[in-house]
């Protein structure tokens, strides 16, 4: 049961910033007010509900019950951790610059101030249901390939697009687990060298040699670039910003909506026994072809209790696992070997669709 102590604690996040309330001052829309944030934001329930911040705050030492985990979030915790906190939110609201030359002819878009859904709630959604409906219709036309890629929106291509990776979920109908999963831990190795100092923020990511990342990120762009945009006050903690853009893909993982899993066998991982394996994956999903009001129940703080209730290890364990091998120091040799056993794969070959999430 959610207390009215709690239901005020979730509406701790998204909330707007004292920055975002300055960058009013440059933005031609002159204003940006709190009841419209909410109202746009509370369309969307990946905006709307926690459930990230909740299950991060979880793995990091709040003290509830199983199935309790939604009063972790607390105006003190978010304070405490709200660094991390941006990190696990940034997948599904990283701050892009819009195109200048070329700005959308959405109303509220301010080319001049960063796009995130805080500061441009109403260009945000607008973006957010132009992709719906663009890669919708383009998934007739483009077959067998991702819809947006690189010199799209970011915000097109981590949730329609080539970067859906960010969310354990496929490029488009018909990838093969292998890939999804190959494309998964290239980005975990680059966030894990992040997280812990061993790659550089301000080098170009294409120049990195980091598996083929630079292939979604041919241009100039740095790990400042795309991780602070317009956010200058996490810029010298990429770091941690970072283990928790590592974190939201653990959690998607969990969710029914993003990827199938099998049940937990009981047994522990083979190459690091000191953690649990949890349920093996049987199919990634692609969202493109997904009804997001479908989507969106698994997305929920309820799906998450049921989660936690009756799964071992559960999300929230597993982001407590990489959390512990992060604090550790642990190289990427050793935290691969733990990324393994978490996104073990049933067959490699399964095909990614809809799922059962179209209706």
């Amino acid at each position: 049961m959610i207390t009215a102590t709690s239901a005020l604690a979730f509406q701790v996040l998204p909330r707007i910033s004292d920055v975002d309330r300055k960058l009013t001052g440059v933005s031609s829309h002159g204003w940006v007010d709190v009841a419209g944030q909410w109202f746009f934001g509370g369309l969307v329930p990946m905006i709307k509900h926690p459930v990230h911040e909740a299950i991060a705050l979880s793995a990091l030492g709040c003290a509830v019950s199983k199935g309790e985990e939604a009063d972790c979030v607390t105006l003190e915790r978010v304070r405490e951790h709200q660094v991390l906190l941006y990190g696990v939110r940034w997948p599904d609201d990283p701050p892009f610059a819009l195109n200048r030359a070329s700005p959308p002819r959405i109303s509220g878009c301010d080319p001049r101030v960063t796009l995130r859904s805080t500061a441009q709630p109403k260009c945000w959604y607008g973006l957010f249901k132009d992709a719906d409906k663009s890669a919708k219709l383009q998934m007739q036309s483009k077959p067998g390939q991702p819809v947006f890629g690189p010199g799209d929106y970011l915000l097109y291509r981590s949730h329609f697009g080539d970067l859906q990776f960010f969310h354990s979920m496929a490029a488009y109908d018909g990838e093969p687990a292998e890939e999804t999963l190959y494309r998964m831990r290239m980005w975990a190795r680059f966030l894990w060298g992040l997280a812990t100092k061993e790659i550089r923020t301000d080098q170009f990511i294409r120049f990195l040699g980091v598996d083929q990342l630079g292939q979604y990120f041919p241009g100039d762009m740095t790990a400042t670039n795309l991780f602070a945009t317009g956010i200058i006050e996490v810029r010298k903690h990429l770091d941690v910003v970072a283990m928790g853009v590592l974190l939201h893909m653990v959690q998607d993982s969990f969710s029914q909506a993003h990827t199938g899993r099998a049940v937990e066998s009981g047994a522990v991982c083979e190459r690091i026994p000191r953690f649990y394996q949890p349920g093996k994956i049987t199919q990634f999903y692609s969202y493109a072809g997904q009804l997001g009001s479908e989507h969106d129940k698994e997305d929920t703080f309820q799906a998450l209790k049921g989660q936690t209730l009756q799964v071992q290890p559960s999300v929230v364990d597993v982001s407590r696992a990489f959390l512990e091998l992060w604090r550790e120091g642990a190289s990427w040799d050793l935290a691969e070997k733990y990324f393994d056993c978490a996104f073990t794969l049933e067959s490699p070959l399964v095909k990614a669709g809809p799922g059962p999430y179209t209706h």
